[in-house]
């Protein structure tokens, strides 16, 4: 998953929005001492990610959607996918929540605001730019897409191609809605669980 959905899945709790960014940043065990400066909730945030990320990578239509995309870039794949997978969250979002999309982006913003000062430096260029051009918006829009992805491939260590992917996103438009479809409202069951057990509240349409 990509930044809106991390984010969405995060529930209502500013913290464990955070955590769930933040995890990108973090490495090795969260109970590690040099991540003692976290709260809990920052924690289960940095937890909801892994648990989302682990969720994702052994789910079959992810697994599905990467057999068309594989060929042209290997083990990027996975990564176009998150990306795609953000686009058609943005474009279904009142299928699955009951917040305003505008507001949803109000309040993630702010959150990431109010916890500015234990954001690691290295991403708070990340956090600005995402708040400056409203990335969150844009993945709605193929140019979005385009411009996420041609992101994402300038910072990769060897040629991917990614720059490239929104044209395979346009060709196979119904194949990854179709796929995201069976996927996603799973993945809402999942969070909402691990939500519900630390007893946090979210705006989730849970779809049968």
């Amino acid at each position: 998953m990509n930044f809106l959905a991390h984010l969405f899945l995060s529930g209502d709790s500013e913290e464990i929005l955070v955590g769930n960014l933040l995890e990108d940043y973090v490495v090795g065990r969260i109970e590690h001492p040099r991540n003692q400066h976290f709260s809990s909730n920052i924690k289960n945030g940095i937890l909801l990610h892994r648990i989302i990320d682990t969720f994702t990578d052994t789910h079959t239509a992810v697994s599905t959607c990467k057999t068309v995309l594989y060929k042209h870039y290997h083990k990027y794949a996975s990564v176009v996918i998150d990306i795609y997978f953000d686009h058609y969250l943005a474009k279904h979002w009142y299928s699955y929540s009951t917040e305003p999309f505008e507001d949803f982006r109000k309040r993630a913003h702010q959150s990431l605001l109010n916890y500015w000062g234990i954001l690691p430096d290295k991403m708070k260029p990340m956090v600005d730019s995402m708040i400056k051009y409203d990335w969150l918006k844009n993945y709605s829009e193929f140019w979005g897409i385009e411009r996420a992805l041609t992101g994402v491939a300038q910072r990769t260590a060897y040629k991917s191609n990614m720059e490239k992917a929104v044209d395979d996103l346009k060709e196979h438009y119904d194949f990854f809605d179709e796929n995201f479809r069976l996927f996603f409202p799973q993945i809402i069951k999942e969070c909402t669980h691990f939500l519900n057990e630390k007893d946090y509240t979210h705006n989730f349409i849970i779809v049968r």
